[in-house]
């Protein structure tokens, strides 16, 4: 009788693990285009910040980096509505994808150093939004390249941490600030701008999730 009862238990179990594999969802790819209402950059020129946005102020890009000749820094910020994703949904992966519209950098051989940052702002952009210590990011940073030999190319990032923490708090928006890393310190000084003028070059974020 026991051998009996614990082969029942056993085939119950089988059934419900079948039934279980028969319901996986599948994955869903969904690409967001960037908001450019929302898109801009700060730049801090001796403590004094100035913000520009890509709508308000017709920008052709956003950049990131510090100027070579003056050493002014500017931060990016971009901005990509989760509307499409469910919050119940599960991330597989997530890819940041930009057009580098130019790079200037000394000496022009060298490497920028990008630090992208998962950021949550109320838009428009303030001044204060540029800082660290009071835009906290909210998950570790991803350390990207670029060169002179990324211009007019498009450069993808992996950003699935990054859509993970977003996701996990319920985010409305996923949004990033991009800057030269080590910029208040780089021995390096190089600034990279993100192409923002048409819609084939637009920042698209490339999402898979179940």
């Amino acid at each position: 009788m026991n051998k009996k009862i614990l082969w029942l238990v056993l085939a119950a179990v089988l059934v419900a693990l079948a039934g279980c594999g028969s319901s996986d969802r599948p994955l869903i790819q969904t690409t967001i285009a960037s908001d450019p209402a929302v898109d801009g950059d700060i730049v801090d020129v001796a403590g004094v910040r100035t913000v520009s946005l890509v709508t308000r102020d017709a920008l052709p890009g956003v950049l990131a980096g510090v100027d070579p000749v003056n050493d002014d820094v500017f931060r990016a910020f971009l901005s990509f509505p989760l509307t499409r994703i469910p919050t119940t949904h599960l991330i597989n992966s997530a890819t940041l994808s930009i057009v580098v519209r130019s790079v200037t950098v000394v000496p022009p051989t060298a490497t920028i150093p990008l630090r992208i940052e998962l950021v949550a702002f109320d838009p428009p952009l303030v001044g204060n939004d540029w800082d660290r210590t009071i835009l906290l990011p909210l998950a570790t940073p991803i350390v990207v390249s670029v060169s002179s030999a990324d211009v007019n190319r498009e450069v993808n990032i992996d950003v699935t941490s990054l859509m993970d923490e977003a996701q996990f708090r319920r985010l409305p928006d996923f949004q990033v600030r991009i800057l030269q890393d080590n910029d208040l310190l780089t021995t390096v000084p190089g600034i990279v701008e993100i192409d923002e003028a048409t819609v084939v070059n637009e920042p698209r974020l490339t999402v898979v999730h179940f």
